[in-house]
C-alpha cells in the first residue's frame, strides 16, 4: 500500500472519529438544552399554579380589609349616634385591631427555584421576564416595607387601647390561615371612648392605612392575574 494511501486511509478514520466526537457533543448539548427547557417548562406551570392559589389569598386579604373598613366606620358612627350597645362596640373595635395589620405573604419558591436553576434566562419574552422579576422583588419590597409599618402601627394601636378599654376574645371558627371569626365577652367600654382624641386618631389612621394596603394589593393582582394570563395563553399555543 502506498503512502498515499495510509495517509488518505489515516485521515479518513480521523475525520469519522472526529465527527463521532463533535456529533456526541452535539447530541450530548441537545439533550441538556431540551432537559433544561422541560424544566423551565415544568416551573412556569408551578408558578401559574402557585399565582393562582395566591390570587386566592388575596380574595381573602381583601375581604378581611373590606371588613376592618366597615367596623371602623360603623365606630365613626357611634361618635354622631350613640346606637350600639356594648357587646358590638367590643366587637368592632377588637374586629379592627385583629384585621387592620393583615399581611399578604406571596409565594416565591417556584420564582426562586427559576432563579436557581438558571431557568429564567431560558424565558424568551424579555418583557415577561421583566413582569416576573418586577412582582417577586419590585413590588416584594414595597409590601414589606408596608408591612413593616403597619405592625408597628397594629402594635401601638393595642398599647393604646390597653387603658381605655377592655375585653376578651375567643376563636369562633377558623377558615383559612388569615380568616379569624371571634367571640368577644368580659367586655368594659368606658362611656367616653367615643370623646377620645387618641382613640379617634387611631381609627383614622388604621381607615388610611388600609385604603393604601388596599391599592398595593389591586397592583398584586393586577400583575399575579396578567402573568397567569400569559402562561396559560403560552401553554395553549404549545
Amino acid at each position: 500500500m502506498s503512502k498515499n494511501s495510509n495517509l488518505k486511509k489515516y485521515s479518513l478514520e480521523f475525520l469519522v472519529v472526529f465527527i463521532g466526537i463533535l456529533s456526541s457533543f452535539g447530541i450530548d448539548n441537545y439533550l441538556k438544552n431540551a432537559q433544561r427547557i422541560n424544566e423551565k417548562n415544568t416551573l412556569l406551570d408551578e408558578l401559574n399554579l402557585s399565582i393562582n392559589e395566591d390570587l386566592r389569598q388575596l380574595e381573602i386579604v381583601n375581604g378581611t380589609l373590606d371588613d376592618s373598613l366597615n367596623s371602623i366606620n360603623i365606630l365613626f358612627e357611634q361618635t354622631k349616634e350613640k346606637t350600639l350597645n356594648d357587646s358590638l362596640l367590643a366587637y368592632h373595635i377588637s374586629n379592627v385591631s385583629a384585621k387592620v395589620a393583615i399581611s399578604f405573604f406571596p409565594q416565591k419558591g417556584v420564582y426562586k427555584q427559576l432563579i436557581n436553576t438558571n431557568s429564567f434566562e431560558l424565558i424568551e419574552d424579555r418583557q415577561f421576564r421583566r413582569r416576573i422579576s418586577d412582582l417577586y422583588e419590585h413590588l416584594e419590597d414595597r409590601k414589606n416595607a408596608a408591612d413593616l409599618k403597619f405592625d408597628f402601627f397594629a402594635e401601638s394601636f393595642d398599647k393604646a387601647l390597653l387603658d381605655k378599654l377592655n375585653y376578651r376574645v375567643r376563636i369562633e371558627e377558623l377558615d383559612n390561615s388569615v380568616s379569624i371569626n371571634t367571640i368577644i365577652y368580659d367586655y368594659k367600654i368606658p362611656k367616653t371612648l367615643f370623646e377620645d382624641s387618641e382613640f379617634l386618631g387611631y381609627l383614622s389612621n388604621a381607615e388610611k392605612r388600609v385604603y393604601f394596603y388596599k391599592e398595593l394589593m389591586k397592583k398584586y393582582t393586577q400583575s399575579m392575574s396578567e402573568i397567569s394570563i400569559y402562561l396559560e395563553r403560552t401553554v395553549s399555543t404549545n
